[in-house]
């Protein structure tokens, strides 16, 4: 892969010439500026982006719309701990945490997994998600109002399985306009930059209580973690910070909104870096003839 390169002339006069190179900041430098950041999994997810064998994942691919069992396994990796998410950012455990305590005691009526109080006592997403699950399970018909007692256990599926068995919910982390702007950054930052965190039941009861009511008792919830490395747009072009030799700093509301390409801090410059900043790299190597950008599926279990 050829490294693009910048030559400054500097000129006091039209006797007196001379090209000084200047080296420029390239996005293939962004793991090294992490690896000083201390964040080793943001470095280690880059690098196999840039170095593995090319593979562009399809949008169903990015959607989980299709059989993720059928990428090869050089495009996936599966051997992170979800503790990483704790030991690596002060921001993220809380959100966790908070949304566990509410599943932690649920009655009859709960947003998350329950029933919604109003007027139309209307079943909560997680409520209908569940029910559909055991469907496929076949554990209950709803038509036929026939529920089979059942004792259910999935504590050994892999993340990729939970998706497809019993996952019911879900709560994104990093993705609103607030977190954007205020989220400290970090290895988890720059690793996965905003995600989802998925619930899935691990051990369940299905049952009819001895009035015929129909009664599940959810006894272990896994969390996970199962998403896309890739830098494909949803829309806008995704920004992704401003990158110097040593550092990477957000960007001010002012310097987005205009889009600056470098901006200045303490006599550093430090340059715009977006999704297409590595869509462009992609098709440098593309025409290159290099065998290299390999999109990736990851998860934490």
């Amino acid at each position: 892969m050829s490294e693009t390169k910048i030559k400054a002339k500097l000129t006091n006069d039209k006797g007196n010439q001379k090209t000084i190179p200047v080296k420029l900041f390239k996005i293939t430098d962004i793991p090294d500026v992490m690896d000083k950041q201390g964040w080793v999994m943001s470095a280690r997810f880059m690098r196999k982006w840039f170095y593995d064998p090319y593979y562009e994942m399809s949008l169903n691919e990015k959607l989980n719309k299709i059989d993720m069992k059928k990428i090869d396994g050089i495009h996936i990796v599966d051997d992170l701990d979800f503790e990483w998410l704790y030991t690596s950012s002060k921001r993220v455990g809380p959100v966790i945490d908070n949304y566990v305590s509410n599943l932690a005691y649920v009655r009859e009526y709960n947003g998350y997994l329950g029933r919604i109080e109003g007027i139309t006592n209307q079943l909560s997403n997680g409520l209908i998600a569940i029910i559909k699950r055991l469907e496929r399970l076949g554990v209950v018909d709803v038509k036929s109002k026939v529920i089979h007692n059942k004792i259910l256990d999935f504590s050994s599926l892999s993340a990729i399985d939970l998706d497809k068995t019993s996952q019911f919910n879900y709560f994104p982390i990093g993705s609103t306009l607030w977190e954007k702007a205020t989220d400290e950054l970090d290895d988890v930052y720059g690793a996965l930059g905003s995600f989802i965190v998925k619930i899935a039941f691990l051990n369940m009861i299905v049952a009819k209580d001895k009035n015929g009511l129909f009664r599940i008792e959810i006894n272990k919830i896994g969390l996970y973690v199962r998403d896309t490395y890739e830098f494909m747009n949803d829309g806008d072009d995704q920004p992704l910070g401003y990158w110097g030799w040593d550092n990477v700093i957000k960007p001010g509301i002012i310097s987005e909104l205009m889009k600056k390409s470098v901006i200045n801090k303490d006599g550093n410059d430090y340059y715009r870096v977006t999704n297409s900043s590595f869509v462009q790299y992609r098709n440098k190597c593309q025409e290159e003839k290099s065998d290299t950008t390999g999109d990736f599926l990851y998860s934490l279990r």
